[in-house]
């Protein structure tokens, strides 16, 4: 291949897998078909607004950049789009000036920034009254809503959603936040419940993740993948899409590298120590924080076993879960109470909370902890890629990876 050639090939690679940052052209974006059609439908319905929530890390704001695309390929066209990111501290003012300063109006002839017309310390009224001067209809992204923890503040933006849809103002408000349910994000705002159409968002399922891969590959001309490696990198994202990225992205560049086109396991192998070498320093500082341990008590295997645990569609995993994989990577069979102590340990501060406890469930504080510790079981050697085994695959339910039978690694003491 001429370097011509690979640098151009380089480029498309890193176009095409984005971990780093949302989505926004319809062309990348995959799955969430019924979630993308929730949205649309929302936009059709004066008065409606979108609230998108879930896990971090799960495609929330993909979601929501990519709307307007799918208007477009409705033959919808007549929008003005605006987006803010919420901050902590920020003023119901700031929010809407941020928000107006990308809308416009025509007066006189000449278009004019809707921030212009907004008062000084505005009110619901004043917002509904700028929206109704704009000539356009207007979609407005209002993106980490849970960001905004002012009491006050939050009240004056259920007010100016209640007082939007009261009046069927020509905008729709898509607010997205992270949050298990809609109560965590309106809080006590009962109100505004019929305005708005709430869309849950869970982690992505293997068939939408080995969308992502195929998506990708196909904006990078004369690339292929193994099936094996293709299922692999699906497997260990773990429903969250930036983890698909990131490894495909990964495991291509490396491919080109080398000189070939066709990804194999050895290229996924390079993915991973590249994965989890780059990492954020907070990532492992909290792994290194949660494994270290006095002599003879082993933290690596019990937290790599709560990551491998299969989990429901929140992240969420039963003590009893954790016994399978903790079998499969120590060779041993352990009850819950030999790492019940573990479990306790990584819910406490000492440990940096690395896992946080509802009731008799778990799930990791940071969603996309838990491929990271995956990752780095692999590639540390805690578990071998031979001992994970495909699931099958369910376009409806969050696959998990399922483990073999035991293998003949040496056993592991707790």
């Amino acid at each position: 291949m001429e370097d011509e050639d690979r640098y151009r090939l380089i480029a498309r690679i890193n176009r095409a897998f984005t971990p780093g940052a949302p989505i926004n052209s319809r062309d990348l974006f995959a799955g969430r078909r019924r979630e993308v059609q929730r949205a649309i439908g929302t936009i059709f319905q004066p008065g409606q607004h979108v609230v998108v929530y879930g896990e971090r890390g799960v495609g929330k704001t993909s979601l929501a950049n990519t709307l307007f695309d799918f208007l477009v390929l409705m033959g919808e066209y007549k929008y003005q789009r605006a987006r803010v990111n919420c901050a902590d501290g920020m003023s119901f003012e700031a929010v809407w000036r941020a928000i107006f300063r990308q809308l416009t109006t025509k007066i006189d002839g000449e278009d004019v920034e809707l921030d212009n017309t907004l008062p000084s310390d505005p009110t619901s009224e004043s917002v509904r009254e700028v929206f109704q001067s704009m000539d356009d209809r207007s979609i407005v992204i209002i993106d980490e809503f849970d960001r905004i923890t002012d009491s006050v503040v939050q009240t004056a933006l259920a007010d100016t959603i209640k007082t939007l849809s009261d009046n069927i103002v020509n905008t729709t408000l898509i607010m997205v936040g992270v949050a298990d349910s809609l109560d965590q994000l309106i809080a006590e705002h009962r109100s505004i419940e019929r305005a708005i159409r709430q869309i849950p968002m869970p982690r992505m399922s293997k068939t939408e993740l080995l969308e992502i891969v195929d998506k990708g590959l196909a904006q990078c001309e004369g690339l292929a993948i193994a099936p094996q490696v293709r299922e692999r990198i699906a497997d260990y994202s773990q429903g969250l899409p930036s983890y698909t990225h990131l490894l495909a992205r990964e495991a291509a560049l490396h491919v080109v590298e080398e000189g070939r086109t066709y990804i194999i396991m050895p290229d996924l192998d390079y993915a991973i120590k590249e994965a989890v070498d780059s990492q954020l320093e907070s990532n492992l500082l909290a792994y290194r924080v949660a494994v270290s341990a006095p002599r003879g008590i082993n933290f690596k295997p019990v937290l790599l076993a709560c990551a491998l645990a299969t989990k429901d569609e929140h992240g969420f995993f039963y003590a009893r879960d954790v016994t399978q994989p903790l079998r499969i990577i120590t060779s041993k069979d352990y009850g819950i109470p030999a790492f019940a102590r573990h479990l306790k340990v990584f819910c406490s501060p000492p440990r940096g909370t690395i896992l946080e406890r509802r009731g008799r469930q778990y799930r990791f504080m940071k969603p996309l902890m838990g491929p990271y510790v995956i990752l780095r079981g692999l590639a540390d050697g805690l578990i071998v890629e031979e001992q994970l085994s495909c699931p099958p695959v369910d376009a409806t339910v969050p696959e998990q990876l399922s483990l073999l039978p035991p293998s003949s690694v040496p056993a592991i003491e707790l």
